[in-house]
């Protein structure tokens, strides 16, 4: 088989030959084009010298097509439609896709963020389905992977990277949890307080040192963490069956925590200005998807309440 460089070949002349073919006429080709006949003959001239074939031969007076043109007009529809398909802008229909958009991210997060939008995708899009991973450790590498359409996180990645993007999902003040039994409960709590009582710190990044950690050391202080652990639903039973406190932020107290024998307590003065911000991530490779951005907008309505 011969082979043809497509560099050589301007894909538009590709329309002018299907009518070319079909017309068999040049003029007639040029009007239904609304083109100028010269620029028709010229198309044709481009197009035999492409194809080193003349594709159409006068004989008695009228253009016949040779046995190469022929077997191109009947190879040209599906090659164009072919085309088409490839430049056509992608589409998404909610009410009848179906397939799984993938989060991953911390259990708090996912817990905070999953119902909500899932309810939504339920009514919007139903067969849609929904995969959700809670992971604390490498938050960001199941973007890098392509392994998860999206990341919740209220961390920052290690290095910037260009290849990610991502919006608010809410910016929360903290709040103190402990035990509806704990002597503080209902109280306000003071430094001296905080830091005489047993806490639990989750380890997101894996030490389970914190910015609340580092705060106190500014001050010269220092909490008593007596219990480091890997679940936020692990630490919120420990919170309740124990005098220890945890700090949460304030969302997920009014979402996940009530009714797990636990209340809250403003924080101490010290911690009075710190919050915590949760995003929504995802990669380059999926900016221009179009079942990704009706995904985030998605995110962005279950998620007006919290901005």
């Amino acid at each position: 088989m011969r082979q043809v460089n497509l560099r050589n070949v301007d894909l538009n002349l590709l329309v002018v030959l299907e009518k070319l073919l079909e017309t068999r006429h040049v003029s007639i080709a040029a009007t239904q084009l609304h083109m100028s006949q010269p620029a028709a003959s010229r198309a044709l001239q481009r197009l035999r010298d492409a194809l080193q074939d003349p594709l159409l031969v006068r004989i008695a007076g009228e253009y016949e097509l040779t046995e190469r043109a022929i077997e191109i007009q009947r190879l040209l529809p599906s090659a164009l439609a072919t085309i088409k398909d490839v430049i056509a802008k992608p589409q998404f229909d909610p009410a009848t896709a179906e397939e799984t958009i993938r989060f991953s991210g911390p259990e708090l997060e996912v817990n905070l963020y999953g119902p909500p939008l899932l309810q939504r995708m339920k009514q919007d899009a139903p067969g849609l389905k929904l995969e959700l991973k809670s992971d604390i450790r490498n938050q960001f590498e199941p973007l890098e992977s392509g392994e998860a359409h999206f990341v919740l996180s209220g961390q920052t990645p290690a290095s910037a990277t260009s290849q990610l993007h991502r919006f608010s999902l809410g910016r929360f003040s903290y709040v103190c949890l402990m035990s509806k039994d704990h002597p503080l409960a209902g109280k306000p709590i003071s430094l001296e307080d905080y830091l005489s009582q047993d806490h639990i710190s989750v380890m997101i990044t894996g030490s389970g040192h914190s910015i609340i950690d580092e705060k106190l050391s500014v001050l010269g202080q220092k909490r008593n963490v007596a219990v480091k652990i890997g679940s936020f639903f692990a630490a919120m039973h420990f919170c309740g069956q124990s005098d220890m406190l945890f700090l949460v932020p304030s969302i997920f107290d009014t979402q996940i925590y009530t009714g797990h024998n636990t209340v809250s307590s403003p924080v101490p003065d010290f911690l009075k200005d710190h919050h915590q911000e949760f995003f929504l991530y995802w990669h380059e490779r999926y900016h221009h998807d179009p079942m990704i951005k009706w995904t985030r907008d998605l995110m962005k309505e279950t998620t007006k309440q919290y901005r």
